[in-house]
């Protein structure tokens, strides 16, 4: 196999990007229509976990299981592989065997090691044998980026993963992702069925939201998980409830961005299946005060970074109720105006 000198692999800007297996599977695959359809299929519904004393996180949820588990594999858009990382590097050199990886236009993911006994994702996809460096996508200050490290940077995280009742169980080992273009032929109903998302499975997805309909929710119930418009109720509840014992600690951001981005793709699900401006105009107001959400959490952050104590639960609180109703208002007005459409097409 020939090795160039320097070898980078295509990569652009993640339609989602709050936490790294997003941001990473978002930078790999396209966002065509059918690729669209595939990520509207499984990133429409949102979920939050939480525990009785305050503890909280939201995320994207499948209408497909697991939830728990990475969409890397169930993606139709690429082949992935999960491989023992103590059996590849009893035969090679970690900085060799990314090389090879990549040389067989394989990404490379895995848990690096950060030092001080810390970790983190890293998708890899590049390196430069000249300067020793490998192309490193992960969140540098707070912003998912590439970055340039060099091949002594890059050790592989030996510990196990601990398991907690809601943890993504994953990156055990090392794993390789390749883009395919199999998805692009029409005669799989698997990849028909999940590439060929319409405005009833829009309807559907905005039914389970809101709870008319609850295929995922009842199963999301065992874990102490809930889905759609009550995830909002237990954030108020979450904050109402830090607000009572106030400490001088950060917010997690990552849920008010994934709301965020959740707002950007119900905009985009909207724009692209429901032809009305009206109500293309109503999910773009959802996404600007989702946004307003997030820069107040981010603010109140900077805030206590520079010790000055600056937690506007009450602002975040009523941001949030307002969130809510304006989703619940359209969600219902698209179900009772296109519903009934749906029903006559199909009969």
């Amino acid at each position: 196999m020939l090795v160039l000198e320097i070898k980078v692999l295509e990569t652009h800007s993640p339609l989602l990007s709050t936490y790294p297996q997003h941001a990473s599977l978002f930078s790999i695959i396209d966002n065509d229509s059918r690729a669209l359809s595939w990520v509207f299929h499984n990133y429409l519904l949102t979920f939050i976990h939480y525990h009785e004393n305050g503890g909280y996180g939201v995320d994207f949820c499948s209408q497909y299981f697991p939830w728990h588990k990475l969409r890397f594999s169930s993606c139709p858009l690429i082949v992935c592989r999960s491989y023992d990382k103590e059996i590849l590097l009893s035969n090679w050199e970690l900085s060799d065997l990314i090389i090879h990886l990549i040389n067989t236009e394989s990404y490379v993911f895995f848990f690096r090691d950060t030092g001080n006994d810390r970790k983190h994702e890293v998708l890899i996809s590049g390196y430069d044998l000249v300067s020793k460096k490998f192309l490193c996508h992960d969140f540098w200050n707070g912003f998912y980026a590439a970055k340039w490290l060099s091949f002594d940077e890059i050790k592989i995280n030996t510990n196990k993963i601990p398991h907690v009742d809601w943890a993504v169980d994953y990156l055990d080992g090392i794993w390789t992702i390749q883009k395919t273009n199999k998805y692009k032929e029409k005669d799989d109903f698997y990849y028909e069925t999940v590439l060929n998302f319409t405005k009833n499975d829009l309807i559907d997805c905005f039914k389970e939201y809101l709870g008319y309909t609850n295929h995922v929710s009842k199963v999301l119930l065992k874990d102490n998980r809930r889905t759609g418009i009550e995830v909002y109720e237990i954030m108020i509840d979450m904050l109402g409830r830090q607000k009572v014992n106030l400490v001088n600690r950060p917010f997690d951001i990552h849920a008010f961005h994934l709301l965020y981005e959740h707002k950007k793709l119900v905009a985009l699900a909207v724009k692209n299946y429901i032809d009305n401006p009206i109500y293309l105009e109503k999910a773009e107001m959802l996404v600007n005060v989702a946004e307003k959400l997030r820069n107040l959490v981010m603010y109140c952050n900077i805030s206590i970074k520079e010790e000055r104590m600056y937690k506007r639960y009450d602002s975040i609180i009523a941001t949030i109720k307002h969130l809510k109703i304006a989703e619940e208002q359209l969600f219902d007005e698209l179900i009772n105006k296109y519903d009934l459409e749906i029903q006559r097409n199909l009969s």
